[in-house]
């Protein structure tokens, strides 16, 4: 297994992205990660496609990991869905015409989901882990009210998660 590193950049943004190459690549993994994670947290999961002969192309969404932004923001569900086309585009460019995958967990397994609905693809399959499909409680009313008051007064407000982003 080899490791790189890439680059690309939408909406103002300068994305991270890297790419795990198995010594016979019979398919391509693109990996969505979840809220709060970056690409380096799956290198157990590379490393096991890899054995496999699954090579896998990965990036950090808008604001995680070595991606430039806001934490915890992103211009819009769109922007995200573009994210991951421009990913794909690369696994396509370094793999040609192997099939492709695509993988998602948590907010990922949301991303993927939606990606597989929403856009024309030639994907060979998708993957969702834990997807992030809805909130696992019902938030009481008054912090939905004002989390709409939030959205149309200060737009890229974050409020903190509590997921370690550095456990592996």
């Amino acid at each position: 297994m080899t490791q790189s590193e890439f680059t690309f950049n939408i909406y103002n943004t300068n994305f991270y992205g890297k790419t795990w190459q198995a010594n016979n690549t019979k398919a391509v993994v693109v990996l969505v990660h979840g809220m709060g994670e970056h690409s380096g947290r799956y290198n157990h999961v590379a490393k096991k496609l890899t054995d496999n002969d699954f090579s896998v192309v990965a990036f950090d969404h808008f604001g995680h990991g070595k991606t430039s932004g806001k934490r915890g923001h992103n211009p819009s569900f769109e922007a995200v869905l573009e994210s991951v086309t421009k990913t794909i585009e690369k696994a396509k460019e370094l793999f040609p015409k192997k099939p492709i995958f695509l993988y998602g967990h948590s907010m990922g397994g949301n991303v993927v989901v939606n990606y597989a609905i929403r856009k024309n693809h030639n994907l060979k399959g998708i993957i969702a882990t834990s997807p992030f499909l809805r909130l696992a409680f019902q938030p009481p009313a008054w912090k939905l009210s004002l989390g709409k008051v939030m959205q149309k007064i200060a737009p890229s407000i974050t409020l903190g998660n509590e997921l370690d982003a550095n456990f592996y």
